[in-house]
């Protein structure tokens, strides 16, 4: 969990509403830097009390207007690199 993302969050983030709580929700599994955030869309839809359709939604907003980066191809258990 890093309080200073989510400190972030509250005091630069231009979204408000649900957008605003999912970021939240996201920036309680983040390092300090705001990277390395891999929570499950049911922990995001448990967390923000939305469904998880919702919360792709939102999701998709986010990356759409700029607020948030999502690499699909990263994250824990995800292979790196090229199969030889």
């Amino acid at each position: 969990m890093s309080v200073r993302v989510m400190t972030w969050v509250w005091d630069h983030s231009p979204v408000g509403g649900t957008e605003r709580l999912v970021l939240l929700a996201i920036a309680d599994f983040a390092a300090d830097d705001g990277s390395n955030a891999w929570p499950s869309l049911g922990t995001l839809a448990r967390k923000a009390r939305l469904d998880e359709r919702t919360v792709r939604r939102i999701i998709r907003r986010l990356q759409d207007g700029g607020h948030l980066l999502v690499d699909v191809a990263a994250g824990p258990g995800v292979p790196t690199g090229t199969p030889s």
